[in-house]
């Protein structure tokens, strides 16, 4: 009678253990799921040199990023007093007013790229030229 008394709380112990280590997890993979979902964005990044596309490339990024650091993780940035003078190996030649400016879906910037907060599925074109 002891063994089955043992046994059976044994059992009924590993029952409510495993029972609650299933739910935590199932929790915590829906809360994951859902804090994935929401951070994820997207946005097209195009640099123009020259009149030539240099490239254009679809980055993921995390809600609330500012576009300085979503093109730093994607780019080799150079910078001077908060201005972009170097994207991937071109550079802005001020002698001969070439500089870097860019638009979001079509629109001139307001901003500097370090204050401006993508938001999903922007369009944005980094543009080298020569601005008199």
């Amino acid at each position: 009678m002891k063994k089955f008394v043992l046994l059976l709380s044994i059992f009924l112990g590993l029952f409510m253990i495993s029972g609650c280590q299933s739910s935590q997890t199932k929790e915590q993979q829906s809360s994951t799921q859902a804090t994935s979902q929401q951070v994820k964005s997207s946005a097209v990044i195009k640099l123009i040199a020259d009149e030539k596309t240099i490239t254009s490339k679809t980055i993921d990024y995390q809600n609330g990023e500012s576009l300085l650091a979503v093109l730093k993780q994607n780019f080799d940035i150079k910078e001077k007093n908060g201005f972009i003078t170097s994207i991937d190996g071109h550079n802005q030649d001020e002698s001969n007013n070439k500089y870097w400016t860019f638009t979001i879906n079509g629109n001139m910037s307001e901003k500097g790229a370090a204050d401006t907060k993508l938001e999903n599925k922007d369009k944005v074109v980094f543009t080298l030229g020569v601005y008199k």
